[in-house]
């Protein structure tokens, strides 16, 4: 169901983080892992320049733009040595790659649906964010047409999985991705979790039971808890973070004008979230 991994660099600490968790799932599930580099454009804008041109008291700033695109580069390429040098030296099979473009949009377009694209979940630039309209991280989850993992601040292998489970369809997507993705790392026993409303019954419980039973090949132990779904989830997983070592989920449930309205569930946890974090598309 992984056919390559695809990490992105940009030399922050998570992307390291990343960077490890690729070659460690590229040893473990014997797939190739990529390192990309997408030099963001929009360092590049004029508008941007003629502000750093002004910072630094000069005059034009014509000359200024080659010269950045020149350092970005050249940046870029040495981040994407130190990757390829780190791949060789832990055995993993490795290709590296660089583009010019929005971040979100250049790695979402390189990915195919049977890639899994991994990067950490605050970028280099991430104080910028705000300025350039969203969030990369978030950014790439929606518009990727494949699953992806979103890394923190600290590589830990995988041994135990949860997976948030509401019984809708992008939740079922993710259940049947865990039933390959789990066995290849070895594990046949994973943790899910219901959020049920405060009204629920056994009814409720049995229902979600029996569409576990149905969708997962894997051994599972069964958590129920109640109240605002994104709120609970982000709660129990601080609770419980030291025994999660993947939290997955199935991405973006809710239509765009539900979102607007109510928010999106997975958008909250992207942002809260304090352990590895997997979105199935």
């Amino acid at each position: 169901m992984i056919n390559r991994i695809l990490v992105g660099i940009d030399g922050s600490k998570p992307s390291w983080v990343a960077a490890d968790y690729g070659i460690w799932l590229s040893k473990k599930l014997k797939r190739p892992v990529v390192g990309v580099h997408i030099v963001d454009i929009r360092l590049l804008e004029g508008a941007f320049l003629e502000d750093l041109a002004g910072f630094l008291g000069f005059s034009e700033y014509d000359d200024l733009y080659d010269k950045m695109k020149e350092f970005l580069d050249k940046k870029g390429q040495a981040l994407l040595d130190i990757f390829a040098k780190k791949c060789r030296e832990e055995g993993a099979d490795c290709s590296i790659a660089e583009a010019f473009g929005i971040p979100y949009k250049e790695l979402a377009n390189m990915a195919d649906p049977e890639d899994l694209i991994i990067v950490g979940k605050h970028g280099h630039h991430s104080k910028f964010e705000e300025v350039f309209v969203g969030s990369t991280t978030e950014n790439l989850a929606r518009h990727a047409k494949c699953p992806v993992m979103v890394t923190v601040d600290k590589f830990k292998e995988i041994k135990s999985i949860y997976l948030a489970f509401d019984g809708r369809e992008k939740a079922i997507k993710a259940a049947k991705y865990l039933n390959w993705f789990a066995k290849a790392l070895g594990i046949d026993r994973i943790n899910t979790i219901y959020i049920a409303d405060d009204a629920c019954d056994n009814k409720e419980i049995e229902e979600i039971q029996k569409k576990l039973d149905e969708v997962l090949e894997l051994k599972y132990d069964l958590i129920v808890r109640s109240g605002e779904p994104a709120e609970e989830l982000e709660r129990f997983i601080k609770e419980n973070k030291e025994f999660i070592d993947l939290f997955v989920m199935g991405a973006f449930g809710k239509g765009h004008i539900k979102e607007l309205i109510l928010g999106s569930t997975t958008s909250y946890i992207l942002r809260t979230t304090v352990v590895p974090l997997l979105l199935v598309k």
